[in-house]
């Protein structure tokens, strides 16, 4: 089971492992409160305290330092077609990009997570008079804040 974890904490569905990480996040709290984290983060993101917030801009800041390290990486690599030592250049800043890129989305997914678990409740109450919050009413509550058309339960439904 550890070593299921270390892939993916969910069935694997993405063709990297940030992907897939990134997505297991949003399936973990949809399966655990029936809570669309599409459609409520920017309204969880309002009542966030500052602290918090700095954390995940830190964690978000990391993941889009790795990701130009990234691009870094390419621009190295298409140098090298007429210089080969850019090669190496392109080796050593794709594996450093892919370590801190993994390493940042850890960070930021689970500081996403933590921030449900901890704020989903004052959301819920935010939104509704309520205790806390459970399965049975994140569906409701994700319908209310995605506003779809189609969706007769929708308060905007036609």
């Amino acid at each position: 089971m550890a070593k299921a974890d270390r892939i993916c904490l969910v069935e694997a569905a993405c063709p990297t492992w940030i992907g897939d990480r990134l997505r297991a996040g949003h399936i973990r709290v949809l399966k655990t409160y029936g809570l669309d984290l599409t459609a409520t983060w920017p309204r969880l993101w309002l009542i966030l305290p500052d602290a918090v917030r700095t954390e995940l801009g830190a964690a978000r800041d990391s993941f889009s330092a790795a990701a130009r390290l990234t691009a870094w990486a390419v621009l190295y690599l298409l140098l090298a077609s007429w210089w080969w030592p850019a090669a190496v250049a392109a080796a050593v800043t794709g594996a450093t990009a892919i370590a801190k890129g993994r390493f940042a989305t850890e960070d930021f997914a689970s500081l996403v997570e933590s921030a449900v678990d901890l704020y989903g409740a004052e959301l819920a109450d935010k939104l509704r008079a309520g205790e806390s919050l459970r399965p049975a009413e994140g569906g409701p509550l994700s319908t209310r804040m995605r506003k779809e058309r189609w969706d007769s339960s929708s308060p905007t439904a036609d």
